[in-house]
């Protein structure tokens, strides 16, 4: 998305503008989903994936200089009518193109914890592109358990956050048990989404070295279809 303008109040206030985006934030479109407000199978939930992928890659790859987003999250992912996505925020963190292994703490935009951002000693002072991979793990990983990330998972086998359940489910071969029961069952549909968890898996691996590049992401995503 595009940042239209900006307004300053007298404090230290910014208000921003956007285009408008009618479906709203993924935010609302999960909250409604977990509600049975709105049923989003398995072909919406994967073009949703794959156009935050593109977003990333865009912003990591295609702008010059390149952009890291800093605090990709459903909030700041919008849906269009058919439930395509745009990246918002990435106005704001264009103001920080150039830190890309700028200590975090020089920062004056650094975002609030979340469980959407990667933790970790030396993540905490550097921020890379691969730390917005690992949000978009966390992104995916939502997208396919249906679950809310900020849940906790103490209660399940493996528990912890999300990424460490998916882990212990993958060492257990009960990957299948993750699927959102919303979607899962679907013909055709179930052998993809569990490969897509293990590209979620990938993401949210605790080294950044391990996880995939955002060109490397948007590329696996987008043949799926093709396995």
């Amino acid at each position: 998305m595009s940042l239209r303008a900006y307004v300053r109040d007298s404090g230290e206030r910014f208000s921003v503008v956007y285009d408008y985006v009618p479906g709203g934030s993924l935010e609302d479109a999960l909250k409604k989903v977990r509600t049975g407000e709105l049923k989003l199978g398995w072909d919406s939930r994967h073009r949703i994936a794959i156009g935050v992928a593109k977003g990333l890659r865009h912003l990591h790859f295609e702008c010059s200089p390149r952009i890291l987003h800093y605090d990709l999250k459903p909030t700041n992912v919008m849906l269009d009518e058919e439930f395509e996505p745009k990246l918002g925020d990435c106005g704001l963190a264009r103001l920080l193109a150039m830190a890309e292994l700028r200590p975090r703490n020089q920062s004056a935009a650094t975002p609030r914890p979340s469980a959407y951002r990667v933790a970790g000693k030396i993540e905490d002072l550097w921020y890379t592109d691969k730390s917005d991979v690992f949000s978009f793990g966390v992104i995916l990983g939502a997208l396919l358990t249906g679950r809310d990330p900020h849940e906790s998972f103490s209660e399940d086998a493996g528990g912890g956050n999300l990424g460490r359940w998916l882990r212990h489910l993958q060492q257990t071969g009960e990957v299948r048990e993750a699927l959102d029961k919303a979607i899962a069952g679907a013909e055709g549909e179930e052998e993809e989404m569990m490969m897509a968890v293990r590209i979620a898996i990938v993401c949210l691996s605790d080294l950044p070295a391990d996880r995939p590049s955002s060109d490397e992401l948007a590329a696996m995503l987008s043949q799926l279809h093709s396995f």
